[in-house]
Order: C-alpha cells, then sequence, then structure tokens
C-alpha cells in the first residue's frame, strides 16, 4: 500500500511518520512539506491512502484533495488536522476519515482498518534479511542486485549493529581495515554508499538507510532479520542457526561468537 502524508509542519509530519511506521509497516509512505511536492509524489506514484493537513501555504488540503481525486479517483483521503469547520468540505469529497490533531497511532490505525476503499494491506515487511550462513536480503520476495560489492557489505555491516550508526571512518575500516583513511578512500565510501542507496531505490525502499549526525545507520523497524528474531528468542531463528553468520566478512566472527554463547545460555 502507497500511503502519502503531507504537513508543512515538521514535527506534524514526524509523528504522523512514527504513527505510520508503528501501524502500517509493510507500506511505502511518502512524505511532504508542500502542495507542489506531494503532486508530484502522486503523479509518480499510484496513492492509496492520503493523510493531508488543511491549513498550508499556497493550496490547502482540501484543495490538494481534489487534485488527488483527479488523478486517483479511489484514493482515500483523511485529513489530519487541528480544525473541524472543514469536515463538510471532506464530506462533500466523500472522504474516508477525518483525524483531529495531535495524530496518535491509534487513530491512523483505526482510519487504515476502515477506508472507504478498502486496499489489501499487511503489517508483513516488505524487506527480508537472512544472515545465517551468508548475507542476503530479499525485497518484496526477490532478491536485491548491487551494483557494488562493497555497497552490499556495508549494508551487512549495518544490519550487524542493530540500528547504532556507524561513522565514516569506523565503515572505511570495515572495509579496508589498517589502510589510511585519506581523501580518496573518503571518496569510494561516498560512492559505494550512494551506489547502496541506489540499489534501494530502485525498489522503491528509501528509508532502510537512515543518517544522523555521527554517521548512517538501518532502520531495523521495517525490516523482517533471522538475526534479529534469533535475539528476540524466536524459536524458528533459534533452530536455523548452526554457528554460521555473514561467512564473507571476516569482520562477523565477533558476532559468531555471541551467538554462540546466546545458544549455550538458551540450552
Amino acid at each position: 500500500m502507497n500511503i502519502l502524508a503531507v504537513d508543512d509542519e515538521y514535527y506534524a509530519l514526524e509523528l504522523m511518520r512514527h504513527s505510520l511506521e508503528e501501524v502500517a509497516g509493510g507500506s511505502t509512505v511518502y512524505l511532504c512539506r508542500d502542495v507542489r511536492s506531494a503532486l508530484q509524489t502522486a503523479t509518480e506514484n499510484k496513492i492509496d491512502v492520503a493523510f493531508l493537513d488543511i491549513h498550508m501555504p499556497e493550496k490547502n488540503g482540501v484543495e490538494l484533495a481534489r487534485e488527488l481525486k483527479l488523478l486517483n479517483p479511489k484514493v482515500n483521503i483523511v485529513f489530519a488536522t487541528g480544525f473541524s469547520e472543514y469536515m463538510k468540505e471532506g464530506i462533500d469529497l466523500r472522504m474516508s476519515g477525518y483525524i483531529m490533531k495531535p495524530v496518535t497511532s491509534e487513530a491512523v490505525k483505526t482510519e487504515l482498518e476502515n477506508l472507504r476503499n478498502p486496499i489489501e494491506w499487511s503489517n508483513e515487511k516488505r524487506i527480508k534479511i537472512l544472515t545465517f550462513g551468508n548475507f542476503d536480503i530479499f525485497v518484496d520476495g526477490e532478491p536485491l542486485k548491487f551494483e557494488r560489492k562493497q555497497a552490499k557489505e556495508i549494508l551487512a555491516y549495518l544490519v550487524d549493529k542493530r540500528g547504532t550508526s556507524a561513522t565514516y571512518p569506523e565503515l572505511a575500516a570495515m572495509l579496508w581495515e589498517d589502510e589510511d583513511y585519506d581523501r580518496t578512500k573518503q571518496k569510494n565510501l561516498q560512492v559505494y554508499i550512494a551506489s547502496l542507496v541506489k540499489s534501494l531505490h530502485s525498489v522503491e525502499v528509501k528509508d532502510l538507510i537512515l543518517k544522523n549526525r555521527q554517521g548512517i545507520l538501518v532502520n531495523t523497524k521495517i525490516v523482517d532479520c533471522d538475526y534479529y528474531r534469533f535475539l528476540e528468542g524466536d524459536v524458528r531463528a533459534i533452530n536455523s542457526f548452526t554457528g554460521q553468520y555473514m561467512s564473507a566478512y571476516s569482520w562477523a566472527e565477533f558476532t559468531v561468537g555471541y551467538l554462540e554463547n546466546q545458544m549455550q545460555k538458551i540450552k
């Protein structure tokens, strides 16, 4: 399911993003802070549900809703606003729902479960990662293709770090071990990271790799990973571990030892 969320207020949009990640993890979510980018996104992608703020510069959410309806008459419009006086306009537009701010995950979940134009959706994650044995990643059941092996190794390393950030010098040390982190390696590292992002974007995955002040990290909330399920005590994941973990990478041996210790505790 493709979900569009539009709000010119940064914190309101972040709250909506958090709610959608929590209740619709298997969906593709597009976040926009202005009407122009929202319409461009809706033109390039079939939007199933649109959560719209009403008071925005240039055009308000009601006007945006009318244009989204022209692009896709069956789009589900849900207004998320702090004002109740637009209820009539929403009814005239045959809106799907109306959420009063501040948005909550419970309210978003209720709207998604009661759409005017029902859509098949689930919380099953699009991204599946296998680490026991070799490292492999699948999106919608298909293996992700990498243009550069270094890009795949960077992703594997981030998965191993389980959502904690990796600095660029740290990534360079992982790729080149004891070699100096000079300007050439800085440029090469940026090329590999850009290649990784390009591979993900080619299958419409735009929120797996996140950035912060420390570096980059993997968004663990949107993946189904055997390593993560093992640590959560999932019996099937525990039984699938036979002593091998990301076998192609020497740096992964530290995690192998940790997993083996965990197995001893379980037994």
